[in-house]
């Protein structure tokens, strides 16, 4: 800890119980990702210091539940290996599938994903626990479609429907998912609509350049955390032929103004509800964030581009000297 919060520790008659050799976090967010890192390590140390003790559920449990609310699948994936190895019917072990499943998803190793989310799946069944495995199925699948892999979403899915065969309301879902991801390769929807300062949006204008269409709202908090990374690919792209186009489910178009206004978000808008046209049906568009790239020729290309593999999609596309030339 920096002496000058030191000296406003003292002078707040404040005893600082934690000393960062950094420098404190800049947000909230990051104040609790390092505290819950540090209770993981903790957690971790326990477990392997007291393989007998009799609340060592208890010490997996927190340990996977925070594993999974911050996606650290792969550096924690020999607990859920070790739990499932030593424990296969243990009441925590439905959670350590999930870290195993979701760290071989990670790694990039889909086709081992598929194989425990597949032994998951067969433990699974009863009508309780419905909401639970498609929860998880929507995880893997996401993950699975933002890295192109549309064939392991729709393996997801299907397997999830047949241990839930009698759900008329997981039919429907299902079905919703596997429509949204025949969109890819396809044509997008050229539907025309305007955007909030009443200037024409017409996907027909924007060929021969990569586009981003986007649909989020300001009352969305996933939505609202991607916006910086957005912001960045914009930057970073845009000259090289990239364009956004936000999409947004809000109630009034003063909520989208006001929030592009304070946050500097350059790309145009278009508000659903008065745009002229619904693209949120047009799209097949169920939960937000929802990602739709369309390529140089009309073709909808990726789904669900979000978080670090924005930017790996994007930069191997405008590294790709065919790319850069078709984009201007």
């Amino acid at each position: 800890m920096k002496p000058r919060t030191f000296a406003l520790f003292a002078l707040l008659g404040i005893t600082p119980l934690v000393a960062w050799a950094d420098g404190p976090p800049r947000s909230v967010a990051e104040l609790q990702a390092a505290h819950d890192r540090a209770l993981c390590v903790d957690l971790a140390s326990y477990i392997a210091a007291n393989p007998k003790a009799g609340d060592l559920d208890q010490a997996y449990m927190a340990l996977f539940d925070k594993v999974i609310e911050h996606d650290w699948f792969v550096e924690n994936e020999a607990f859920a290996k070790q739990y499932i190895k030593t424990y296969p019917e243990g009441p925590v072990a439905a959670l350590a599938r999930i870290v195993a499943t979701m760290a071989r998803a990670h790694a990039g190793r889909y086709d081992e994903a598929l194989v425990r989310y597949k032994e998951l799946m067969a433990s699974l069944g009863r009508a309780e626990q419905e909401e639970f495995a498609s929860n998880f199925a929507d995880s893997l699948a996401s993950s699975a479609t933002a890295a192109g892999e549309y064939a392991v979403s729709r393996q997801v899915y299907e397997v999830l429907l047949n241990r839930f065969a009698d759900s008329t309301t997981l039919r429907q879902k299902i079905k919703d998912e596997l429509t949204r991801l025949d969109l890819v390769g396809k044509p997008a929807p050229m539907v025309s609509v305007t955007d909030v300062k009443g200037a024409p949006v017409r996907l027909t204008d924007l060929r021969g350049k990569y586009v981003l269409i986007d649909f989020w709202a300001t009352w969305c908090a996933p939505c609202v955390g991607e916006m910086p990374r957005l912001q960045a690919a914009y930057a970073k792209y845009h000259d090289a032929g990239l364009e956004i186009v936000g999409v947004s489910l809000d109630e009034s178009k003063a909520a989208i103004t006001d929030f592009a206004k304070s946050r500097g978000i350059p790309w145009r808008q278009v508000h659903n509800a008065s745009g002229g046209a619904d693209l949120v049906d047009a799209y097949g568009v169920k939960t937000i964030p929802a990602t739709f790239l369309i390529d140089p020729r009309g073709v909808i290309t990726r789904l669900e581009l979000r978080g670090p593999v924005l930017d790996q999609t994007l930069s191997k596309l405008f590294q790709d000297p065919a790319v850069r030339r078709t984009s201007r």
